[in-house]
């Protein structure tokens, strides 16, 4: 049999376990400071490789299935906004970011994931 003391130990333990394991919310700023400057590689959902680079600027790149597509981007108030020549016929569209694990896990304006990035240069 548990102990009270035993009881609230594993209660706790657990509690803390499932708040690490949801996902974290990006804030613009530290987006900001932690891709300006850096590529950031990873998957599409459909798992195709994808990166993406956010020049200081305002410029950048972004390779799907090794096709380069230049653009622009800048911070949002909630994340960031980038426009691509070639994609979405260069219209600008908004992103969220959430941390999952490891991973910034881009989130589309209609809550569908857009990719995730596993790698910082």
């Amino acid at each position: 049999m548990f102990s009270h003391k035993s009881l609230a130990a594993m209660l706790l333990v657990g509690m803390l376990a499932g708040v690490q394991a949801q996902d974290v919310a990006v804030s613009a700023k530290e987006i900001q400071d932690t891709w300006v400057g850096k590529t950031m590689s990873g998957r599409l959902p459909n798992g195709g490789p994808v990166s993406m680079q956010f020049r200081p600027d305002g410029t950048g790149k972004l390779v799907v299935a090794a096709i380069p597509y230049p653009g622009t981007w800048r911070i949002s108030d909630v994340g960031y906004c980038t426009s691509w020549l070639g994609i979405r016929a260069g219209q600008e569209r908004c992103f969220t970011v959430k941390r999952s694990g490891t991973a910034f896990v881009v989130i589309n304006p209609d809550g569908t994931e857009g990719g995730r990035f596993t790698e910082i240069e």
